[in-house]
């Protein structure tokens, strides 16, 4: 059976304004990511770490705003677990900060997941587009996707230390190609 490829104005027609006042930046991302994944590559250990205290900090600020808010809400309905909920957030971050090889066992499982569910959403997405051209990138990302998120948690906990970095770093490479890729599509599609 043969498939008629489509381009994205055929599809969505008031798509074409669209396009040209997103291709260059989807196009600077898409490059922005690879060269970013290369780096985590090389180093895959640093982005590990630097992942992890990303995660900390994130987690801490989280936790700030939640208090924040449940002290300014503070007699309305809900505001306790508001409360509960910045202080956990809190915790968690500290904890991440106080002992970062445990959390990066966490984040080991948490990223493993992450990329199982990313790549099956992507291989969803690719089958709706399979109309449009290229549209297999974005497919070989999701498979791509999923089979290093099995991978990562067959391997565990050995792998923790390193992979993080090293798998964000093909994650990025894969999602920086596959941006780049549609970005150009999305200019062909304007001839």
């Amino acid at each position: 059976m043969k498939v008629e490829h489509l381009h994205m104005t055929d599809i969505w027609p008031n798509l074409r304004h669209a396009e040209s006042l997103i291709r260059q930046s989807l196009l600077l991302t898409g490059i922005l990511m690879i060269a970013l994944g290369v780096v985590a590559i090389v180093l895959p250990f640093v982005a590990t770490m630097t992942l992890a205290l990303f995660a900390a900090v994130v987690l801490i600020i989280a936790g700030a705003m939640h208090i924040i808010h449940a002290v300014e809400a503070h007699g309305s309905k809900g505001w306790v677990l508001r409360l509960l909920g910045g202080v956990l957030y809190g915790l968690a971050g500290l904890l991440l900060l106080a002992a970062p090889m445990r959390g990066i066992l966490t984040l080991t499982v948490l990223l493993s997941a992450l990329f199982i569910l990313g790549g099956i959403n992507k291989i969803v997405l690719a089958f709706h587009l399979r109309r449009i051209a290229r549209w297999g990138w974005l497919l070989f990302s999701g498979v791509l996707s999923t089979v290093v998120g099995v991978l990562l948690w067959s391997g565990l906990p050995g792998t923790a230390v390193w992979a993080i970095g090293l798998l964000v770093g093909i994650e990025l490479i894969f999602n920086g190609v596959s941006m780049t890729t549609f970005a150009l599509s999305v200019r062909d599609s304007g001839k």
